[in-house]
């Protein structure tokens, strides 16, 4: 009885860090980032496990009546979320989208998650620079549960603006009508904006409760630009954030960034192509 007890109380206290963590702690002390210049992060690059990905599943036929990158974002997208259906707790344990979608083609259906990693790997496969996203509390390191969220940012050309897009959640946000990366979305949290706006085919998915949800995730920024094996961490100078996960476990990161300039580099204005102009996604937009 006494083992129950401790059990119990053990559980109800993780409970109640995890609980605090996410909806009060980080509004107590809302961290922004610096601007300024840092060594540069590396550019994604295709491998030969995209190419054979893009062959063997057709991803040219996909994407072969879109012109802009924000209309193959959205056409990959739709073929991404059209593979099986999701499936909670049902992690496939794998990085390699060429192992998901082969054990898809069995019959087996995986969670949310996993369709990061197969659109990640589609977007660059067709030459659209992505890198996968972790988005992490400023306590996760210690907290026993809930402090990542993953998703992705992609660059679109026309817009020379790196994109979050949350594979998990079919959702992309806007602000005035302008794409957003999660530091965006952070800035215009932290700013109350109230012009942001949800693109997702998800039914029932509204600007507020998914903001409600992602607003704690946006401390600390991690990504892994695809093609390469380093990881690098967009961090906010106030915050010490040590680089391994419960101390012992996994590495969260290789090198720190504190420039918000650095970590969202984009392309010189003058290598776009000036006649480009916005896309349209023909999705459901639910309006804040």
């Amino acid at each position: 009885m006494l083992a129950l007890i401790v059990i119990l109380s053990l559980f109800l206290l993780a409970f109640g860090v995890c609980y605090w963590s996410l909806n009060h702690y980080s509004r107590l002390r809302p961290f922004r980032f610096s601007p300024g210049t840092e060594v540069p992060l590396p550019e994604p690059k295709r491998t030969q496990l995209m190419a054979v990905l893009a062959q063997r599943y057709q991803l040219d036929d996909v994407i072969k009546h879109a012109r802009l990158d924000s209309e193959r974002l959205d056409a990959l997208l739709r073929w991404a979320l059209n593979r099986w259906e999701p499936q909670a707790r049902q992690h496939s344990g794998s990085h390699n989208p060429l192992d998901i979608m082969a054990r898809v083609s069995l019959g087996e259906q995986f969670a949310r998650g996993d369709y990061v990693t197969v659109l990640s790997h589609a977007l660059q496969a067709m030459g659209i620079s992505t890198r996968q996203i972790e988005l992490h509390t400023r306590d996760s390191h210690w907290r026993p549960l809930g402090g990542c969220h993953t998703g992705l940012e992609a660059f679109l050309s026309e817009e020379n603006t790196w994109v979050w897009v949350d594979a998990q959640y079919d959702a992309i946000i806007l602000n005035k009508g302008r794409y957003c990366s999660a530091l965006d979305i952070k800035d215009a949290l932290l700013s109350r904006t109230d012009e942001l706006e949800l693109i997702s085919a998800l039914k029932g998915t509204d600007i507020d409760s998914y903001l409600a949800f992602l607003a704690p995730f946006l401390d600390v920024v991690i990504a892994q630009p695809l093609g390469q094996s380093r990881r690098f961490a967009l961090i906010p100078p106030q915050l010490r954030f040590p680089r391994r996960h419960h101390l012992l476990g996994r590495t969260l990161y290789d090198q720190v960034c504190h420039s918000r300039d650095t970590f969202y580099a984009t392309m010189e204005l003058n290598q776009l192509i000036p006649t480009r102009s916005k896309s349209t996604l023909h999705r459901h937009t639910a309006h804040a």
